[in-house]
């Protein structure tokens, strides 16, 4: 995405004489000062047009989405104005397009502008990270595309974004900013595809920076209890930083901002869903996490997201396909290549945290089991490389998330048939970094030339990789290619695993209560019934900050030790009862388990895929 430069147009009809002495382009006001019925108002100067009818585009989908978002629909009162204040005529032409008679005349429009956040929850619900929110006087969450648009043929204009807010909110972001009093901010873009690009979270100020390769790394924060503070985010993200920066060798940009806002658990903007995540930018990523009181699982969660998004530098910032590059607001072609964007971005996320000791080996391995659980669940293999091309349309764009599964399965064995063909002379990193050398973030490649081009850099041996397994829809060799780092895979296999039987945790957010849940009391070894009240593990009292550390061992125990479980059977005495974990039989779908006996070249690969 890429952010736009808006500018001040508070007394519009005494402007018009000095209008010829402004710079060309979008000149554009947002006032968060005044907002009336949760709806913020936009004025436009715009540029000179030179058509007798033009067409005003509101994206339909935007960089880094891949589902149709129309934007336009949340735009009222679309009002155009010549330079005398006089309207000129305009109709809508399907939910995105404004059309204006007599256009060569026009100097301004006028709109209100209804954030996405406060949408209903359906089918066409706006992905937060992704969307809009205004509220007044606290928050507004300014994705540039669901306030603005540009005119056919004009989007690479420059614009200037003046917004009019409260003096005790600070706009975060990652595009220039003159913040030329307490209560107004300049933004500057030199286009509308860098304008999309930049995100800005307005809030009470709760910032926090530090630099690594090279580059200024900034966090900041809007937690709705204030349970999560930039500072406790900078410490997290630091490693991770440092991981990525030895990964690169430097940082690939100059400055980066992390851009978090963390609703409640009783918070009115959670998803019905349970639906969380982020969305990246190439100078910023911008994230919607649920407040977590855990410290640990605050940190497992904010890692796991942030090292995809922060990935996103590489690929696409410095490698994409002319679709991406020139990216079509109102009609996209989308780019066939989501298996390098999502699904590579992916692995190599996942690589760097278990090279960095961010994540043990073993959590490396069963993140990618659980990547193979969910791939099963898409039914039989298609063509990456198809799906891509065609994620817009059914029955592709119900597979999206697939990316995230597959894809950096793909990446995971396509790393692997590098260095098994160079003899560990040239990785997938290798070829990732030679491509950002070619490209960068100013050119862009033609889409059907890349894997010809991988190839060409690599092995003939890696274009039948191509052919068959992302170009294709054979099913992935994993047995094969895990074998190869000494790892076994089965589709279906017995193991044995340590369980207090079937039990599971929920919470009664009425009551602030821990219940046992989907078990019987002879179905589990403390004899707990369904909906027993949890009240402490091994003498800990049981809180909503320890809730996760306390029962996750009573699900996935780790080790054979006894544990002491005080609980309430309804409105009964507090009982107590110890239990240890027992073995039993199952079996288990899509087993990967580490071989106990790898031979010494499985053992080098293996070190050389997870430590680096």
């Amino acid at each position: 995405m890429k952010f736009l430069p808006l500018a001040l147009g508070l007394n519009l009809v005494a402007a018009v004489g000095a209008l010829a002495q402004q710079p060309a382009g979008y000149r554009i006001n947002l006032d968060f000062a005044r907002v009336v019925n949760d709806r913020v108002k936009v004025v436009i100067q715009t540029p000179v047009l030179q058509e007798e009818q033009a067409t005003y585009v509101m994206p339909a989908v935007v960089p880094g989405s891949y589902s149709k978002k129309d934007y336009g629909r949340f735009i009222t009162s679309f009002k155009a104005f010549d330079k005398n204040g006089k309207a000129l005529k305009v109709r809508n032409d399907g939910p995105n397009l404004f059309v204006i008679s007599n256009a060569r005349q026009l100097a301004r429009l006028e709109y209100l502008v209804d954030d996405t956040w406060d949408a209903k929850q359906d089918d066409q619900f706006v992905f937060q990270p992704g969307g809009t929110n205004i509220d007044a006087g606290r928050n507004f969450t300014l994705n540039h595309y669901g306030f603005y648009g540009y005119f056919e043929g004009y989007k690479l204009q420059p614009y200037e974004v003046t917004v009019e807010k409260p003096a005790d909110l600070y706009g975060a972001t990652a595009l220039p900013v003159r913040r030329a009093s307490l209560t107004r901010d300049v933004l500057m873009a030199p286009d509308y595809v860098t304008l999309a690009d930049g995100p800005v979270l307005y809030a009470r100020p709760d910032t926090a920076s530090f630099s690594t390769g090279g580059a200024r790394i900034s966090v900041a924060v809007l937690s709705e209890t204030g349970a999560v503070k930039a500072a406790d985010l900078s410490r997290m993200l630091r490693p991770m930083s440092e991981a990525l920066t030895k990964y690169f060798g430097r940082m690939p940009v100059p400055r980066y901002q992390f851009l978090f806002y963390f609703p409640s658990q009783n918070s009115a903007l959670n998803s019905e869903n349970g639906g969380y995540g982020a969305m990246e930018h190439s100078y910023s990523s911008l994230y919607f996490l649920p407040e977590i009181p855990d410290p640990a699982r605050l940190q497992s969660m904010v890692l796991e997201v942030a090292s995809h998004e922060f990935l996103h530098m590489l690929a696409p910032l410095n490698i994409h396909s002319r679709e991406i590059g020139d990216f079509d607001f109102r009609n996209p072609k989308m780019s066939q290549h989501l298996w390098l964007y999502e699904g590579v971005t992916e692995y190599v996320a996942q690589q760097v945290q278990v090279q960095a000791g961010l994540i043990s080996p073993a959590e490396f391995q069963a993140r990618m089991k659980g990547k193979i659980d969910k791939d099963a669940s898409y039914g039989p293999p298609v063509s990456f490389t198809e799906m891509s091309r065609l994620i817009l349309e059914p029955p592709y764009k119900d597979m999206y998330e697939n990316v995230y599964n597959k894809g950096a399965l793909l990446g995971l064995l396509l790393d692997i048939r590098l260095r098994e063909l160079s003899q560990g002379r040239q990785t997938l990193r290798d070829v990732l970094l030679t491509l950002r050398e070619k490209y960068g973030p100013t050119r862009s490649f033609d889409d059907d030339a890349l894997i010809p081009e991988i190839v060409a850099l690599t092995s003939p041996e890696i274009g039948t990789f191509f052919r068959r397994y992302v170009q294709g829809a054979e099913p992935l060799p994993l047995a094969e290619y895990f074998g190869k780092m000494g790892w076994r895979y089965e589709p279906v296999a017995p193991a044995r695993i340590k369980a207090f039987g079937k039990l599971g945790f929920a919470y009664d957010q009425s009551l602030d209560q821990f219940r046992a849940a989907q078990t019987q009391a002879d179905q589990n070894a403390f004899g707990l019934a369904e909906g027993d009240v949890i009240v402490a593990v091994d003498g800990q009292p049981i809180t909503m900050q320890n809730a996760e550390q306390l029962l996750r061992p009573l699900v996935e125990p780790t080790t054979a030790t006894a544990v002491r479980l005080r609980f309430r059977h309804g409105k009964g005495p507090v009982q107590e009862r110890q239990a240890t974990p027992r073995e039993f039989e199952v079996e288990v779908k899509n087993l990967v388990e580490t071989l106990p006996t790898a031979t010494p070249a499985q053992q080098q690969l293996q070190n050389a895929l997870l430590k680096g």
